[in-house]
């Protein structure tokens, strides 16, 4: 009973130095997080007017809501890679309604899938001054970085095509983001930048 309890004692101790000592994102950290907002990628499709008359009109980027899931895995104790996939869309415009919305105004589902990569640069500066704890840096964690992906966006068969239209989605743009770990595993996280998201808020689970 006597070596089990110490046991028990020395495996609390360690974990309690081990959380003592740990940072918001180093070399190990593998994290999910699930977030929404509005998002402008490019679109590269061709489509008419409506009911299968008109040109190809390619090259256009609207406002679209996503809901995104997004995984990022330590590649360094500093920076990390990932992905990050989902769906969106947006209801038709009036000028959609009109039939005259081009690109922007009609309804359309899409499903975009992309990459990521994220320089943690709050860790480094925590690190460097040995100010982790007054900065709290165990908690608090301030990146920036770059996303680039592509896709499909679908525009229903229905009041405003004869047919089922697609087009090809690109994106490319910069992101800066922080997470919040309010639990050693339970956080939450916001980004603004331009591509995949203007600004996307959620929540983030540590692996």
């Amino acid at each position: 009973m006597k070596k089990l309890f110490t046991i028990l004692t020395f495996a609390a101790l360690t974990l309690t130095t081990s959380h003592l000592g740990a940072q918001a994102f180093d070399k190990s950290t593998k994290q999910i997080s699930i977030g929404l907002g509005p998002a402008s990628m490019w679109h590269f499709g061709g489509f008419g007017y409506g009911y299968g008359y008109g040109y190809g009109y390619t090259g256009y980027s609207p406002i679209t809501g996503q809901l995104c899931i997004q995984g990022e895995f330590a590649v360094h104790k500093y920076v990390g890679v990932g992905f990050n996939v989902g769906i969106g869309g947006r209801a038709a415009s009036p000028a959609g309604r009109l039939g005259y919305g081009y690109g922007w105004g009609y309804p359309e589902f899409n499903i975009p899938l992309g990459a990521i990569a994220n320089f943690h640069f709050y860790q480094l500066i925590a690190d460097k001054t040995g100010k982790g704890s007054k900065m709290h840096s165990d908690k608090l964690d301030i990146y920036a970085g770059l996303n680039l992906g592509t896709g499909v966006a679908i525009y229903p068969k229905g009041n405003y095509f004869a047919d089922t239209r697609a087009a090809a989605l690109f994106w490319a743009g910069p992101q800066v983001g922080i997470n919040y770990w309010f639990k050693p595993n339970i956080g939450v996280q916001g980004e603004v930048g331009y591509g995949k998201t203007f600004i996307n808020a959620g929540i983030a689970f540590k692996l």
